[in-house]
């Protein structure tokens, strides 16, 4: 029996990579390549699958995107189980999709070859955890409670660019020049491991400085 799949990225080129992948997979049928919540929402308001492999950040969508993407699909859509390939590497976000209920987690540096194997064993209702995802989440279990802590400032600044501020506009508003501010966010980026914009505003959701419908009604979710 087929396992049908639907799969969801924003990126042209991750979409074709996973076609690629799984072309050669007999049992495996792709029945849809969508870009964001909204198509995919829409999708399995008309369709069944088996298995959702979709992006973490696709902030274009009407349903959102990340972890509270993740927790909407699973009420809307209990019976189907979720594998997440993603380019966010922060290994607390990663932590919090799987306490959340994902099967499988992968980032987009890991072997793609592995995608059938993954996928046959999401639908039988076995986990997965890719070795880039592993080491990500490793780290951050190592870390504990030793985790650097940001001072008041360093909080701030974070919070306000997951708003979608700019240094510019933080500084104005706090008092500080777009300098001063620039290097408070690399101070914190580099405590917390962060590497991208991205992962500002994924780690102020996962530890509640923000909610992502506020962000979203702004429309400064950032890109991926």
């Amino acid at each position: 029996m087929a396992i049908h799949v639907a799969v969801v990225d924003d990126h042209p080129v991750i979409l074709a990579g996973i076609q690629l992948a799984l072309a050669s997979e007999a049992d495996i049928k792709v029945d849809a390549y969508l870009r964001d919540s909204s198509q995919l929402v829409d999708y399995l308001n008309h369709h069944t699958v088996d298995v959702v492999l979709t992006d973490y950040s696709m902030p274009s969508g009407r349903y959102g995107d990340g972890i509270a993407m993740l927790r909407f699909l699973m009420r809307r859509f209990p019976k189907i189980k979720i594998a997440l390939l993603t380019g966010v590497v922060n290994g607390a976000l990663l932590h919090e999709a799987l306490n959340v209920g994902v099967y499988a987690v992968l980032g987009k540096g890991d072997d793609f070859s592995q995608l059938g194997a993954v996928i046959r064993a999401v639908a039988g209702g076995s986990t997965y955890v890719s070795s880039e995802a592993a080491a990500a989440m490793r780290a951050v279990t190592l870390a504990g409670a030793r985790e650097p802590r940001l001072s008041k400032r360093e909080s701030e600044v974070l919070r306000m660019l997951a708003e979608g501020l700019s240094l510019s506009e933080i500084g104005a508003r706090v008092g500080r020049s777009p300098k001063t501010v620039g290097t408070q966010k690399l101070s914190a980026m580099k405590k917390l491991g962060l590497r991208t914009d991205a992962d500002i505003y994924y780690y102020a959701i996962a530890n509640g400085m923000i909610q992502a419908s506020e962000v979203s009604r702004k429309g400064a979710l950032p890109a991926e």
